[in-house]
């Protein structure tokens, strides 16, 4: 198959540190090509893959993300509908979008088979937007999620697929140092702070990493976590994807805090922690109860007194039981070959 995939020009692929669909689709991209797919990616030029790279803007673009709505959507709508201008010379077989209104908006209207993946929250904001295509035949969706299917019933749905890891990259451990670890954005909805007193009230040390370039989570930083920076509560700063101190941080850590406070797409960072043999504690929320089998990967609660309680039994879980999970549910092989078989049920019910 001849396929092209577009993504946003934020970050390029795969990226260096934040950059989750950058990850995602870079597996994905590569794993095709390997597969005998002529695959071409919509993105950045310093990007790097086995898929051939089309590109409007040489480098990331991540500086808009934190400037006037007016900047952010020209170089969005730039780069996007540059990349679906070029597609129409390209006779491809499947065109699968990974950006967010923008492309759709582009897909609508073009005689290409579309996929759109859901990477997006679904909140009230963007319902009202997918409601757009309820019954409409020309875009197939894929979610990362079923609790993104549940949220918003009536579109033209392909399949789930999960997010997944590079597996091998994840170093397994049973054996765990004295701390506590969370690796995410920097916000209310992702709530580290929650973290910080839950590890404050337990008397636990807690590692604290991600990236706070953004105004909106140097604002949270410096009005949520600064007072809680102790001796026992350490911010280590973002980390690249794959680099060593990640690696180290997720597979000695004796359990992964995750007390997010919305509904959360999909959360890979919980996957990449089971991966390492550490379990998770995390709220019910989203898609959290697909991704940790609670009792037996971690913990997935509902009050903040269920999360300090779920603190004080994390030794009661099986590393092997995270890692194994991970095997059977979230490998880059199953979701490569889950993309490839929505491709061919879609052209061959074309």
């Amino acid at each position: 198959m001849k396929i092209a995939m577009v993504l946003p020009p934020w970050f390029k692929v795969p990226p260096k540190g934040y950059g989750g669909i950058e990850v995602i689709v870079s597996l994905v991209a590569d794993g095709l090509a390997d597969k005998g797919h002529q695959v071409t990616l919509c993105t950045v030029a310093s990007s790097s893959s086995k898929a051939h790279i089309f590109s409007v803007f040489d480098g990331e673009m991540k500086s808009y993300l934190d400037s006037p709505p007016s900047n952010f959507l020209n170089i969005a709508l730039t780069h996007t509908l540059a990349s679906y201008l070029e597609l129409t010379k390209g006779d491809y077989d499947i065109v699968h979008d990974h950006t967010w209104k923008e492309g759709l908006g582009c897909a609508a209207f073009t005689d290409t088979p579309t996929v759109h993946t859901l990477h997006s929250p679904v909140d009230e904001e963007n319902i009202r937007f997918y409601r757009l295509f309820r019954g409409y035949p020309g875009i197939h969706f894929v979610t990362i999620s079923n609790f993104q299917q549940d949220c918003l019933p009536g579109l033209n749905y392909a399949a789930t697929i999960y997010n997944s890891i590079d597996l091998p990259r994840y170093p397994y451990s049973e054996e765990k140092e004295d701390f506590f670890f969370y690796m995410g954005r920097f916000n209310e909805e992702k709530a580290p702070h929650l973290a910080c007193e839950a590890a404050e009230k337990l008397g636990k040390k807690l590692i604290l990493a991600g990236k706070v370039h953004e105004e909106a989570e140097r604002s949270y930083f410096d009005r949520y976590i600064k007072s809680h920076l102790s001796a026992n509560i350490e911010y280590v700063g973002e980390l690249g994807h794959w680099s060593e101190e990640k690696m180290r941080l997720f597979s000695h850590a004796r359990g992964y805090l995750y007390p997010i406070q919305w509904d959360e797409p999909f959360g890979i960072t919980m996957v990449e922690a089971m991966a390492c043999g550490t379990p998770v504690v995390t709220f019910k929320r989203g898609a959290a109860p697909e991704v940790v089998a609670h009792g037996t990967t971690g913990f997935v609660i509902e009050t903040m007194d269920e999360f300090i309680d779920a603190i004080k039994h994390i030794n009661e879980i099986s590393p092997r039981a995270c890692r194994e999970r991970v095997e059977k549910m979230f490998t880059v092989r199953r979701m490569v070959d889950s993309h490839e078989r929505v491709y061919r049920e879609i052209l061959g019910n074309k």
